[in-house]
């Protein structure tokens, strides 16, 4: 048995795609304990045995989406972007249950590593008649990433909620390449930051000013603001890109 196989007999890595499994053994020099605290490190939030047998409300399942107020979320986002035509969410965790708040007629694609949580969301999709899917993917690969985006319909709007730090966890720069790489499909991007921990114990005192400067030299800020522990900032295109 190799090691992908080994780490994947826990349930709750049964479902994560093998290259996320490869990158963690890597980074853990091949030790199985250590991998799987990696993955717990970076996705324990979403697979916990509440989320992932979608049991209850599935936004509350999980503290980043019980602290938003989605109607009011969506409705300072959406007032600053204008028409939209589809979404794309990408390390959208248990966000596609949100999508009853998107403005009617929106598109939503959520891509996500957790196989469980991409079967409940689409499942629910079903049931519910929207016009949404989800996807098991590996943000990471890029060129795939942007094969979604480009099936979407426009105007496209993509979302990275609290995705950013994740990236930088697993590889130092990657969150600017990926920006960079998919803002070639899109027409906005909207970002989120924690600035508190889940828990909302903790603030953040850190400001990210290496996101900050890499987003404003590369684009159009056209909303940053604060709300229920998050800074969220709005991209565009630059007029002369």
């Amino acid at each position: 048995m190799n090691i992908i196989e080994e780490i994947k007999k826990k349930r709750e890595f049964s479902e994560l795609p093998d290259s996320i499994i490869e990158r963690a053994a890597e980074m853990a020099k091949g030790e199985v304990k250590e991998s799987r605290a990696l993955l717990r490190k970076y996705f324990g939030v979403f697979l916990t045995n509440k989320v992932l047998k979608g049991k209850g409300d599935s936004l509350k399942a999980h503290m980043s989406s019980r602290k938003r107020d989605y109607e009011k979320f969506y409705g300072e986002i959406f007032s600053n972007i204008g028409e939209v035509g589809g979404v794309i969410d990408l390390g959208c965790g248990v966000n596609g249950f949100s999508y009853d708040y998107l403005p009617k007629g929106v598109s939503y694609i959520g891509v996500e590593a957790a196989g469980q949580l991409v079967e409940h969301m689409n499942n629910y999709f079903q049931e519910e008649g929207f016009d949404a899917k989800a996807l098991k993917m590996d943000l990471f690969e890029i060129g795939k990433i942007k094969e979604v985006l480009k099936s979407q319909k426009k105007p496209r709007v993509v979302f990275l909620f609290q995705v950013v730090d994740a990236l930088e966890n697993l590889e130092r720069n990657f969150s600017k390449k990926f920006i960079l790489e998919i803002s070639k499909e899109c027409e906005k991007i909207v970002l989120s930051l924690p600035t508190e921990s889940l828990g909302g114990r903790k603030k953040f005192a850190v400001q990210r000013k290496w996101i900050v400067d890499f987003l404003e030299e590369n684009f159009e800020i056209e909303k940053d603001f604060k709300t229920n522990g998050e800074r969220i900032i709005i991209i565009g295109k630059k007029p002369n890109k």
